[in-house]
């Protein structure tokens, strides 16, 4: 039953960044934003993606997999607008 919680939480958690990735993609304003913090952002969820298949935890591994999609995306579109 813990493992549903951690679907849930981890779902929640990738949501939750579709709409700035929405907003960045169709507006192009990235000045604002830190490309530092997407690249570590991008690491420390590439390095959660290992940890998750060490252990063989597939929330870990599934809402690190969305994430570094989805905080990628952004990093691409902060290095593309500027």
């Amino acid at each position: 039953m813990i493992q549903y919680l951690g679907y849930f939480a981890g779902t929640l958690t990738v949501v939750s960044f579709v709409p700035q990735v929405i907003r960045t993609w169709k507006t192009h304003h990235t000045r604002d934003l830190s490309f530092g913090m997407f690249a570590l952002l991008v690491t420390a969820s590439s390095l959660w993606i290992v940890y998750g298949i060490v252990i063989k935890d597939w929330p870990v591994i599934l809402t690190n997999t969305g994430m570094v999609l989805l905080t990628g995306s952004i990093g691409v579109a902060k290095h593309r607008f500027g």
